[in-house]
């Protein structure tokens, strides 16, 4: 009996049927079950960082920063930080980009990738 007779006789048996879906189920019960631990796993992992970060973030009180007080300034004058702002407003409205021609330049050179001379289609008759 050659092989392709043994399947064909083993095709009827209502057992193989049996043992596919054994087979079906138990890869579906491993995926999940793996599944299930590492996502365990990244959790654990997670979770001893967010502790090991908690840990650093703990401030110790200290001494409140001084502010400085502001000056008086005579009618009329603009405080030198609404100066800066609205230098540094007009700084990044005007210098955002560089004119550009809109032009596009290739120009098409001669390689060993393009040559005609290196073709695979070069035929001798």
């Amino acid at each position: 009996m050659n092989l392709l007779q043994i399947s064909l006789l083993l095709a009827h048996e209502d057992w193989v049927y049996t043992k596919g879906w054994i087979v079906t189920i138990a890869g579906f019960l491993i995926v999940v079950i793996a599944l299930f631990v590492l996502s365990t796993i990244f959790r654990g992992v997670a979770a001893y960082f967010k502790k090991q970060d908690g840990k650093k973030d703990e401030v110790k009180p200290t001494q409140p920063v001084a502010v400085k007080p502001t000056v008086k300034l005579a009618e009329g004058e603009i405080a030198p930080e609404v100066l800066t702002a609205i230098g540094m407003a007009l700084y990044l409205s005007t210098n955002l980009h560089d004119e550009e021609s809109n032009v596009i330049t290739i120009e098409r050179r001669a390689t060993s990738w393009n040559d005609k001379n290196y073709g695979v289609r070069h035929w001798k008759r």
